[in-house]
């Protein structure tokens, strides 16, 4: 059989079309798997070269790039009251201002709406609805700035395609930011406010998404959410029907007028709104935690034209099964799969504490698999 590029492998997944090997798509985050691919200790200097060297030797399809340009741990002060932590390749709120009661969050929220208003009209990276976890794009001032690293960034992958600017569901941000306790009070007390920071943030991310979707060596894209627990939702059903489903259809009609393919990584439990995120247009559904029940063979039976993404659970199997186990597993996901329209890669990211063996034997089952 004819021998594709990463792209075109990934294009034909996607497709339903014949490939040649079943293609793989992860995040990396692991400096002894990086060390271990390259040869080369680690540096901040080197981290990106190495990064993309790693990436181009195990990956089809990677889903954010951030590398750390310093060692140790980074303390950033912002001029809202919020304090970021961030170490190599990702971060967490520190400090928030102090909240008091329920008027405070809502004085709060109602600045940052008026703050991300601003930054929509300059086409301008906004602090306030960034995750803080170095999701590609968080360094940058304005959108261009993120269209040209990308294609800096996509020149050095050595073949492996990067998912476009990753965008978060606009109550993923909220949560993030206010802390779920904070966000149901305000939900709750003043619905109007709730409701008018997630109308603003999509027209945010609209924007945003206008800005880079045009671009050609981007085919894939991606749309990301907390949804729920182990087993069961983060919130009622209703309100994903109502409230969050519309907004992120508006997300789907923006990338779907430039012909991209849209990854949908629903991070939890998913089971009661997988129909819905199908129907409004995701092509892939992303990831396939088997402690949040999503079985692939299951879900093949019921969407025979979704493309599955990343189903081998990282949180206890790469950490510490064995390089056997990990191999059933992606066989066993390929086959459940139907053989066909199946990303392999672990639940989240190959974290720090992943066995890096576990993962070279993830990418190669998955690569040396007889179609």
């Amino acid at each position: 059989m004819e021998k594709y590029t990463s792209r075109e492998r990934l294009l034909r997944t996607f497709e339903g079309k014949d490939i040649d090997r079943i293609a793989t798509y992860d995040i990396i985050h692991n400096l002894d798997l990086i060390e271990f691919a390259t040869g080369t200790k680690v540096t901040p200097s080197n981290a990106e070269d190495l990064m993309c060297a790693t990436a181009g030797k195990y990956l089809d399809l990677i889903r954010h790039f951030a590398v750390p340009d310093y060692e140790g741990v980074k303390i950033v002060k912002e001029d809202d009251g919020f304090t970021y932590k961030y170490e190599w390749w990702t971060g967490h709120i520190l400090e928030k201002p102090v909240i008091k009661n329920v008027d405070d969050v809502a004085r709060l929220v109602e600045k940052d709406i008026e703050k991300i208003a601003g930054c929509t009209a300059e086409g301008k990276i906004c602090s306030r609805v960034n995750n803080h976890v170095n999701l590609f794009y968080e360094k940058f001032e304005y959108f261009e700035e993120v269209c040209r690293e990308y294609r800096r960034i996509t020149e050095k992958l050595g073949g492996t395609v990067m998912l476009g600017p990753e965008m978060c569901q606009g109550v993923s941000i909220a949560l993030f930011r206010y802390g779920i306790d904070w966000w149901t009070y305000l939900y709750h007390d003043y619905p109007e406010i709730a409701l008018k920071f997630i109308d603003t943030y999509y027209d945010y991310e609209i924007k945003f998404i206008e800005a880079y979707a045009g671009m050609e060596e981007m085919p894939f894209v991606c749309s990301s959410g907390s949804t729920g627990l182990n087993d069961r939702l983060m919130f009622p059903y209703n309100f994903f029907r109502d409230v969050i489903i519309p907004k992120e259809k508006k997300v789907i009609e923006a990338f779907k007028k430039h012909g991209k393919y849209i990854v949908y990584f629903l991070d939890g439990y998913k089971l009661p709104i997988l129909r819905d995120f199908i129907e409004a247009g995701a092509d892939a559904i992303d990831p396939f935690e088997p402690y949040c029940a999503m079985d692939v063979g299951a879900f093949r039976k019921t969407y025979p034209e979704t493309v599955i993404c990343q189903p081998i659970d990282c949180t206890q199997l790469l950490p510490y099964g064995t390089q056997q186990q990990v191999s059933r597993a992606v066989i066993k996901a390929i086959e459940d799969a139907g053989r066909r329209k199946i990303l392999i890669g672990s639940t989240s990211e190959v974290h720090p504490e992943t066995n890096i063996e576990n993962a070279v034997t993830m990418y190669e089952t998955a690569k040396n698999y007889s179609l």
